[in-house]
C-alpha cells in the first residue's frame, strides 16, 4: 500500500522537498535561539542591554511581518519570499559578527530580525499547501525532524562554540542558512492570486474577515509567548548565574529539541482524539508549570534537564497553533495568517517579555521573573480555550497513519 506520506507533488515541490527545508531550517535557527544572549554577553552587553536589543528585535518583527505575508500571498510568492529572507538573514548575521557597540548592534539585530522574520512563516505555509485540508494533521510529523535536526545541531554547536567561542554562532548561522538557501531550488516558485480581490489592508484585512475568532486566539499567542519570551531569552544567562556554562546550554537545548521528536510524532494522534483546542491549551500550561520551575530550581544541571519539559510544551503548542491557522484560513492566505502569529508571538511579545525581563532579572532575580512568566501563560490558556470554539477545532482531526518519512520521495 503506497503511504500517506508519498502523493504526487504539490504545487511547489514534492514531500522530500518540503521535509528536506525543515532539517535544514533547524540546523538554522540551532546555531541562533539557544545562544544569542551568550553571544551579546560576549559582545559586552549588560543584561538589561540584552533585553533591549531582543526588544528592538521584536519591534523588527511586528513591522514587517504583514508586510511578508501580504507579499508572499499576494505578490511574490511563498518560495521566492523564502529565499529572499533566508539571503538576507544569513548577510545580516554576518554583518552581526563584525558589529560593536550597543548603538550599532541593536540597528544590525533590528535589520537581521526584519529578513529572518520571512523565514518561517512561509516554510510553513508551503508545508500547509503541499498537505492540504485532508492530511494536515501530518504537519506535526514533518515538523517532528526540524526539531531532531535542532537538537542534533544544538548539541553540535554547544560542544563548538565552548571550544571556539560563541562569537562564531553567527558566522555558523549564515553558513547553515545558504545550505537552506540552494535547497529551496527543489521547490518550483508558486504563483499568487493578485491583490486586487483581498480588498483594504490586502490579505491582512482579508484574514480578520474570513476568520473572527483569529484576533481572539491572537491575544491567547500574545500572552502564551510573553510567558515563554521572559523565560527563555534569559535561560542562558540562568544557568550561568547557577554556575552553568555554554556546553550545559547547549545540552539543554538538545534534549528539548529531542524530546519534542517523539512528542510531534504522537500529537497527531491527540489532535485527532481530542482535537486542536485542547492539544493547544495543554502545551500552554505545560509551558507555564516549566517556567516556574526554572525559577524555582537552582541546580544548572536540573534547571537544563528541564527542558525536557518546555519541549513537550513546545511540541504540543506550536504544531497546533500552525494547524489552527490552517483549519481557520483559506489556503491563499496562508502566509499570512503564520506572519501575524509569529508578529505576535515573536514580535510583540517578546517586546514585553524579553524587553522587561532584562530589567526584572537584574533587578529583581529569576525567581521573580519566571513566576511572572508563568502567570501570563496562565492568562493566555484561559484567552486561549474562549478563542478555539467551533467544531474544526474542538473535534478530533482525521486520524493519522503512524509510518516512517520516505527520505526517497524525489522532485
Amino acid at each position: 500500500m503506497k503511504s500517506r506520506w508519498r502523493g504526487a507533488p504539490s504545487a511547489v515541490g514534492s514531500e522530500f522537498a518540503v521535509i528536506g527545508t525543515f532539517v535544514l531550517f533547524g540546523a538554522m535557527i540551532a546555531a541562533f535561539f539557544p545562544f544569542f544572549a551568550l553571544f551579546l554577553d560576549d559582545k559586552g552587553l549588560s543584561p538589561d542591554r540584552i533585553g533591549l536589543v531582543l526588544a528592538a528585535m521584536a519591534a523588527a518583527r511586528v513591522v514587517t511581518n504583514p508586510v511578508w505575508g501580504h507579499l508572499a500571498d499576494a505578490r511574490l510568492g511563498r518560495v521566492r519570499l523564502l529565499r529572499i529572507g533566508v539571503v538576507a538573514a544569513s548577510t545580516a548575521a554576518v554583518a552581526m559578527f563584525f558589529t560593536g557597540g550597543m548603538a550599532a548592534i541593536a540597528v544590525v539585530a533590528f535589520v537581521f530580525a526584519a529578513v529572518a522574520a520571512a523565514i518561517g512563516p512561509n516554510i510553513d505555509a508551503i508545508a500547509l499547501t503541499h498537505l492540504g485540508d485532508s492530511r494536515m494533521g501530518e504537519y506535526s510529523r514533518i515538523r517532528a525532524l526540524e526539531s531532531l535536526s535542532y537538537a542534533v545541531a544544538c548539541l553540535a554547536y554547544g560542544a563548538l562554540l565552548q571550544a571556539g567561542g560563541v562569537r562564531w554562532s553567527m558566522p555558523v548561522y549564515a553558513v547553515a542558512g545558504l545550505l537552506l538557501f540552494a535547497w529551496t531550488y527543489r521547490f518550483r516558485p508558486d504563483s499568487p492570486k493578485g491583490v486586487a480581490e483581498h480588498g483594504r489592508l490586502g490579505t491582512v484585512g482579508a484574514v480578520f474577515r474570513e476568520a473572527p475568532r483569529f484576533p481572539l486566539f491572537l491575544v491567547a499567542l500574545l500572552l502564551v509567548w510573553t510567558g515563554f519570551n521572559a523565560a527563555w531569552n534569559f535561560f542562558a544567562l540562568r544557568i550561568e548565574a547557577a554556575g552553568g556554562g555554554v556546553l550545559l546550554v547547549g545540552i539543554g537545548t538538545a534534549v528539548g529539541g529531542a524530546v519534542e521528536v517523539p512528542m510531534m510524532l504522537w500529537v497527531g494522534r491527540l489532535q485527532g482524539r481530542f482535537g486542536l483546542r485542547k492539544t493547544w491549551v495543554a502545551g500552554a500550561t505545560v509551558y507555564a508549570v516549566t517556567f516556574l520551575l526554572w525559577g524555582l530550581v537552582n541546580d544548572p544541571r536540573v534547571i537544563s534537564g528541564l527542558t525536557v519539559l518546555e519541549g513537550v510544551g513546545f511540541a504540543l503548542l506550536f504544531t497546533s497553533g500552525v494547524v489552527i491557522a490552517g483549519k481557520m484560513l483559506p489556503q491563499s492566505l496562508y502566509s499570512t495568517g503564520q506572519s501575524l502569529m509569529t508578529m505576535v508571538g515573536f514580535g510583540a511579545a517578546p517586546i514585553v517579555g524579553a524587553g522587561i525581563g532584562g530589567f526584572v532579572f537584574q533587578s529583581l532575580g529569576p525567581l521573580w521573573l519566571y513566576s511572572v512568566a508563568s502567570l501570563i501563560t496562565l492568562c493566555g490558556v484561559v484567552v486561549g480555550w474562549m478563542a478555539l470554539h467551533g467544531r474544526d477545532l474542538t473535534e478530533g482531526l482525521n486520524e493519522v497513519v503512524p509510518g516512517p518519512v520516505p527520505f526517497s520521495d524525489a522532485v
